[in-house]
This record gives structure tokens, C-alpha cells and sequence, in this order.
């Protein structure tokens, strides 16, 4: 299994997203907005309404967060993504089990279909072959033509203050689950959720935004 290089420094953590254009405070709406998304059902909706919900507001928040940032929208295949036209980054939102486990990788909640583990094997195949799991150097996976990211938001039903975030880079998908990872970025570790302080109000869906939407 490959060893992932894990970030989880803050002064380190605010560097590498610094890639994407992005800081750790600035997810914290989006990830308040899946946590909400999620509570929001009760006894008489369908047995799915909870993840369901979950995974329709951080996708949309997702892109609230990204578009106005130069990203753009993509459904290649089914996956629902955000994509940056000059780098060939795609970052998909994911419900996993448990994040931020230095120990164990995240596990998607619902196991991915075979789009997402083709769009992993065009992006991140290149970089070694599937017989050998390598350490892969951050320069190297930045020389990528592109590279799909999976922002992975993980909710305890047993404590509400549980929640954690991180932005991954799988290997690849095997049967539905993620199989090994190349870096793991982590934004909201343990414990960190119930300390958080005061963040910006995270725009209301009817407010203008000046972007353009474009879909590939």
C-alpha cells in the first residue's frame, strides 16, 4: 500500500493549498453547510435523504467557493467536479467514514462508480505503473497534466462536534473504495470543529456572483 504523504501543519497545510487558491478558513462555510444539509431530515424521509442532502450542499458550496476563483464547472462522466482550466485540477466532494487518520485513509460513504475510478486512472495512472506504489514527490504530481482531488468531509453520528475535512489525492479506486493515496491534505482535524472561531456568512444561494459557468 502507498505510504501518502500526509500535510497536516498548519504553516505547511496553508502552503500547499495555497495551489489551489484556497485557505483552510475558507472551507469552513462549506463544511458548516454539509453539516447542516445533513441534519436536516426527519423521521419520515427516505432512509438516504441524510447523505443524500450531505453530498448536493457540498457540491454546491464547492463551487460556490471555486467558481469565483477562475474554476469551473465539470460532470465529466457523471463525476461532479470543479476544474481549473490552467492546471487540469479537478477536486470532487466526498462523504467519507472517518478522515484525518494519519494511520487510515478515508473511505467514501457510498462506493464510487466506475467514472470516477476511470477519471483516477487517466489522471494519477501516469504517475507510476500499478504494479509498484512509489513515493511520489509534490513536484512530481504538480508536473501532471491534470490530478483528481477528492475534498473528504466526514460527520460522527455519536458526536455532533466531530467533523473533520481534508483534501486527498487518491491512487486509485479498486471496487469502489479508494485504494491508497499519494497526499493527504488535513483542514479540519479532531477536535478542531467545536473550537473553530467566528467565520465569514456563507453567501445565500440568491446572491450574485460574477462568473461564468462553464460545463465540459
Amino acid at each position: 500500500m502507498h505510504a501518502a504523504r500526509i500535510i497536516r501543519d498548519p504553516a505547511e497545510v496553508a502552503d500547499r493549498l495555497s495551489m489551489f487558491g484556497v485557505t483552510a478558513e475558507e472551507f469552513i462555510p462549506l463544511i458548516e453547510a454539509v453539516v447542516a444539509a445533513k441534519n436536516d431530515v426527519v423521521a419520515v424521509d427516505a432512509r438516504t435523504a441524510s447523505g443524500s442532502k450531505a453530498y448536493f450542499a457540498g457540491v454546491r458550496h464547492k463551487r460556490l467557493l471555486f467558481l469565483p476563483k477562475g474554476w469551473e464547472m465539470d460532470s465529466t462522466g457523471g463525476v461532479e467536479s470543479v476544474y481549473h482550466p490552467d492546471t487540469g485540477i479537478r477536486i470532487v466532494y466526498q462523504s467519507v467514514d472517518e478522515a484525518c487518520i494519519s494511520f487510515r485513509g478515508p473511505q467514501p460513504v457510498s462506493t464510487k462508480g466506475p467514472a470516477s475510478e476511470a477519471a483516477i486512472k487517466t489522471a494519477q495512472g501516469e504517475l507510476f505503473r500499478e504494479d509498484e506504489a512509489p513515493e511520489v514527490p509534490p513536484e512530481r504530481i504538480a508536473r501532471l497534466n491534470s490530478t483528481v482531488w477528492f475534498l473528504c468531509v466526514s460527520i460522527n453520528h455519536q458526536d455532533p462536534d466531530d467533523v473533520r475535512a481534508e483534501l486527498a489525492l487518491p491512487a486509485a479506486i479498486d471496487r469502489g473504495h479508494f485504494k491508497g493515496f499519494l497526499e493527504r491534505i488535513f483542514i479540519v482535524n479532531f477536535g478542531d470543529w467545536n473550537s473553530r472561531g467566528s467565520v465569514a456568512k456563507r453567501p445565500d444561494d440568491d446572491d450574485p456572483y460574477e462568473f461564468s459557468i462553464a460545463r465540459k
